[in-house]
């Protein structure tokens, strides 16, 4: 990838710059004679005289390195504008001053509005073709324009590009524009994973595949693996290069090419983000805060089809509206947008939508959440009035997410199963350490260490106490003779979709606040004790003394049900009850004995045999007087006891 030399300077500022207006109003003109640079680089746009894709320029002035973005002003390339546009911190508004105000003046400036822009300038060009009073005129026309938004007070500059009239003052505005801007904080930007939405393809001889883009989040250093979102393609960043110098990094707010091994150009496409692997997750719902402008055309209908601009992406979906069944023209509301193919984004970015046909713009705003859940009527009324607090935060100055309001949303809304911490990271935009930095500062959220490691919120922890408590009482009734309900099955009940980590957390919180007790893979309520009554303990003697030491043909369960008077629940109950205790034990999948026949086969092994002795299997079956059918199982136990051990055919006492 060709390059000039680095003369990167850590302390040099950067700062993106957008056009906006109207076709044939001189925006490419404009920024040639402020930076030398053509910003039209396709042979179509030189042929017919019109940009119809982004061109790119930049300006070193007093420290400042400045990047300008040149979109097209034709109707049918608005999309291609769309895509560019995002990431800008200021933006210069062209007004032709023989043409004055036209209809993508309206549209570029509603998208500037929109996407949350905040500064700019209003440059007047082709001042030499009117007179001053005219000139006048055009500018008090674009002031009506802009009334009441961010360029209501923008300065104004009037210039000829052809001449060079007006170009050291607008240099001047533009430097006084940036001063106003806050400065970017190097430690915010840090705990962002990075993002650079994909506007440009190519290849070059010698280098392979290069993207460009505007990082508009984290930073992201050569030599770096990426993942190419919302696909799974893995890449190798070869080199960097910001604002055509060659760098060792990029950060949020620069222009960026990436030069990529391991991935082809007709891989890649405009709308794709490249990012780290792991850190982003494809989605098809956005819950949002939407504004429809109040020039829009008609209503927006609920479940109306739009076409969704976020980043350099553009995808058809649905709005399903969250607050009625219609939005009027000018009025703002909750939206879940509902798209045809999945997209990356993060809580905070801006949108825009056009109407799917004719195509227009007709509104936008800010996402709220990128992985919500599929609103049902039953569910949302519970949801909104957390999301309509969370709408209100991003209208409110300096709280830019993401911030802790919406971490603990997303945590509370993940339910009971909690979220893992590489799905908060994606829904948020933040890297995992500065996640786990945030977490202890929210009061009302727990993490759960194991893996996944996860967060959950207080309110949750406290439902899954309730039904796992609520369960061991339910079971303890059902089974009375039972010491406890074994930990898979309480799982199975309570948790069946949660991670092993949870679970086991929660059985920990349930033993810390003792009401729980959790002894050889049981659960039961604390304290809890198996108690029988006179007839069940009479019963039991009954069920044991079938277990006789002289003949180790034990009865099965269902000889035991046959023989023995009572109920058969009683029988089946006491018959586990005492397996649980070990006074009987499964020697094998059908023989179960006592434990007393147990001791006694061991007693009359080790009377008959010498430590250190070999016998045959025949020998053991003449000692007791059994068959093979039990012989082999109650070797196998003693095997498994450390009582003998195997050698060949034989046995061998320890």
């Amino acid at each position: 990838m060709p390059c000039s030399p680095d003369r990167y300077n850590t302390a040099m500022r950067d700062v993106l710059i957008g056009t906006a207006g109207h076709i044939d109003h001189g925006k490419t003109t404009l920024l040639k004679a402020l930076t030398g640079i053509d910003a039209d680089r396709l042979a179509e746009e030189k042929r017919r005289g019109i940009t119809i894709d982004l061109g790119f320029a930049h300006l070193e002035l007093e420290g400042v390195r400045l990047g300008f973005i040149d979109v097209p002003g034709h109707e049918r390339f608005v999309k291609n504008m769309l895509a560019g546009i995002g990431g800008i911190r200021l933006v210069l508004l062209v007004v032709a001053a023989d043409e004055s105000v036209m209809p993508q003046t309206r549209e570029h400036f509603e998208i500037c509005r929109l996407l949350g822009i905040e500064r700019g300038a209003i440059v007047l060009t082709k001042a030499d073709l009117v007179d001053e009073e005219l000139l006048e005129l055009v500018e008090e026309e674009v002031r009506d324009m802009a009334r009441g938004s961010f360029l209501e007070s923008a300065p104004s500059v009037a210039v000829d590009s052809l001449s060079g009239r007006g170009m050291d003052e607008l240099r001047e505005v533009l430097l006084a524009q940036i001063r106003q801007l806050p400065q970017p904080d190097p430690a915010s930007q840090a705990r962002l994973s990075f993002r650079l939405p994909i506007d440009r393809v190519f290849s070059l001889r010698g280098f392979g595949t290069v993207v460009t883009g505007t990082a508009t989040a984290g930073e992201l250093a050569a030599d770096s693996t990426v993942q190419i979102y919302p696909s799974s393609l893995i890449a190798k960043v070869r080199s960097i290069q910001v604002f055509e110098q060659s760098q060792q990094q990029a950060r949020a707010g620069q222009r960026t090419a990436l030069n990529l091994t391991g991935v082809d150009k007709s891989e890649l496409a405009r709308g794709m983000v490249v990012s780290h692997p792991g850190a982003l997750q494809p989605t098809s719902l956005l819950d949002v805060r939407l504004h429809l402008l109040a020039d829009a055309p008609a209503p927006l209908e609920n479940r109306s089809p739009v076409r969704f601009h976020q980043g350099s992406s553009e995808i058809v979906g649905r709005a399903a509206l969250l607050e009625g069944e219609s939005l009027e023209p000018g009025q703002t509301c909750l939206v879940q947008l509902r798209l045809q193919r999945p997209t990356v984004c993060c809580a905070g970015d801006h949108f825009i939508i056009r109407r799917y046909s004719p195509m227009r713009t007709i509104g936008g705003g800010v996402i709220l959440d990128s992985m919500p859940a599929k609103h049902t009527r039953k569910e949302l009324k519970k949801a909104l009035p957390a999301l309509r607090a969370l709408a209100r935060r991003t209208e409110s100055a300096g709280s830019e997410p993401p911030d802790k309001a919406f971490l603990s949303y997303f945590v509370q809304s993940s339910g009971p199963g909690g979220t893992p911490l590489p799905r908060l990271a994606a829904r948020s935009g933040l890297t995992q350490p500065a996640l786990q930095e945030l977490l202890p500062e929210l009061p009302e959220v727990e993490s759960i260490e194991g893996e996944p490691r996860l967060a959950i919120s207080h309110p949750a922890l406290a439902e899954i106490q309730e039904r796992l408590t609520a369960e061991l009482d339910r079971y303890h009734l059902q089974n009375p003779l039972a010491p406890g309900i074994p930990q898979p099955e309480l799982k199975s009940r309570c948790l069946p979709q949660a991670p092993d980590s949870l679970f086991e957390a929660v059985l920990l919180r349930l033993q810390q606040q003792q009401l729980a007790e959790v002894t050889a893979g049981t659960v039961r309520s604390y304290g809890r004790r198996v108690e029988l009554s006179e007839q069940q303990t009479k019963l039991k003697d009954s069920i044991l003394a079938c277990f006789k030491d002289e003949q180790l043909q034990s009865p099965s369960l269902t000889e035991l049900i046959r023989d023995l008077p009572g109920l058969e629940v009683e029988i089946r109950n006491l018959y586990y009850f005492l397996l649980q205790q070990e006074q009987l034990v499964r020697v094998s999948r059908d023989l179960v004995m006592s434990r007393r026949q147990l001791e006694w086969l061991v007693e009359r092994v080790q009377d008959r045999f010498r430590q250190g002795q070999a016998f045959e299997v025949a020998e053991f079956k003449e000692l007791f007087g059994i068959t093979r059918k039990y012989a082999i199982p109650l070797l196998e136990y003693l095997d498994r006891q450390r009582i003998t051990r195997r050698s060949g055919d034989k046995r061998i006492l320890l």
